[in-house]
């Protein structure tokens, strides 16, 4: 199999695995209990938050662990919508995760109004526009870092000056981010993430909420690491996850590397195609490509690859049931584009050997076109 969709989710790498098991094993009672059981485990629970948030430039008490960045994402903005009721104007975007606009379309059917901020020529929020739609009663902007289809990294950190200088809060998703490209999160109010996309576990996330911001939970009852998200604390999931941002940021620079030359020499080959157009523009982070043969299903495509090995993606794993990508869509105004497009997604894992295949396959495809 030659996998190059890890952008809708990465492998476990082999010592987050490790981590999570040790944990598991040696550390698995619950971290409100008062014996030692439960006092090894809030130790280990402890020093995987001290860690994280070192590394991420937060306070320890400022990270709240979810099951995933959409439940993180769902309490962000709820959690907020209810906790400043009279506030009902959000700031958002067409390039937002299905689990940012979906809450938002539910504050809608209640009685809040959800603008989206225009783009300019490069895919990127227009700071001016963004700038203008704020008003008195703007409760939020939730924006996010970098658009997971067409891989486009947002502005953000100015995004977060603009928003503070409003007094409007800022919700980031910053999933596809996170510890791919630098990110500035000082100014940022809160921000979503998911161990996964990472070389993580499933099953944990986190939203980051700064001290100075409140909102209200979305579960009530039972003890956790904080009041904002009860559940017994989910020792192992927190260990590894904390291990896998560790390896993520002590890595990043030689990873980046790594698939910078991948990225340089498959755009170089794809550029060979007279039938493709590349979407990903010099904002794109490297281990995102959108590409777009015009004229074919690009469902039917990624089934046909496949069948052949090889693993890529029409849209966003999570996108809605649109059978376009509202991403490219936004940035070329080009419906057979946007509906024609086809995601790789790179890792320091991949090889050249499985580009080459990759290449040779989609050449066979752009030959069985022309017949």
């Amino acid at each position: 199999m030659i996998y190059l969709d890890y952008s809708a989710t990465t492998p476990v790498d082999e010592e987050v695995l490790m981590r999570y098991v040790h944990v598991e094993r040696h550390a698995f009672g619950n971290a409100n209990s008062k014996h030692c059981a439960g006092v090894r485990a809030l130790s280990e629970v402890t020093e995987a938050t001290n860690s994280i948030a070192k590394l991420l430039n937060v306070l320890p008490e400022e990270i709240i662990y979810t099951s995933c960045a959409s439940e993180a994402n769902n309490l962000a903005i709820k959690g907020c919508a209810l906790k400043h009721p009279h506030k009902k104007h959000i700031i958002t975007s067409v390039l937002e995760h299905s689990s940012v606009v979906a809450p938002l379309y539910y504050l809608q059917q209640n009685d809040y109004l959800v603008d989206m901020v225009e783009l300019d020529e490069h895919g990127r929020y227009d700071l001016n526009h963004l700038q203008s739609m704020i008003r008195d009663d703007t409760l939020m902007i939730t924006l996010v870092a970098v658009d997971s289809e067409t891989g486009i990294r947002q502005p953000i950190e100015e995004v977060a000056e603009i928003a503070r200088s409003k007094g409007v809060l800022l919700h980031c998703d910053i999933t596809q981010a996170l510890g791919k490209c630098p990110i500035d999160v000082r100014d940022i109010d809160l921000f979503s993430c998911s161990a996964h996309k990472i070389y993580g576990p499933k099953g944990i996330g986190m939203l980051v909420k700064k001290k100075s911001v409140s909102l209200v939970p979305m579960i009530h009852g039972g003890r956790s690491t904080t009041v904002f998200r009860s559940g017994t604390p989910q020792n192992a999931l927190i260990c590894a996850f904390a291990r896998a941002v560790e390896l993520a940021y002590w890595h990043m620079d030689t990873r980046a590397a790594r698939v910078k030359e991948l990225r340089t020499y498959l755009v170089k080959e794809l550029s060979g195609f007279d039938k493709i157009s590349i979407n990903s523009n010099e904002f794109a982070i490297d281990q995102i490509l959108n590409i777009s043969v015009k004229g074919i299903d690009s469902d039917e495509w990624v089934s046909n690859f496949s069948s052949k090995g090889i693993c890529i993606s029409a849209r966003s794993a999570c996108s809605g049931k649109e059978n376009f990508s509202k991403s490219v869509y936004a940035i070329t105004k080009d419906h057979g584009l946007a509906t024609s497009s086809l995601r790789i997604s790179l890792s320091h894992l991949t090889t050249m050997d499985q580009l080459r295949a990759f290449l040779d396959v989609l050449e066979d495809f752009l030959k069985e076109m022309g017949d």
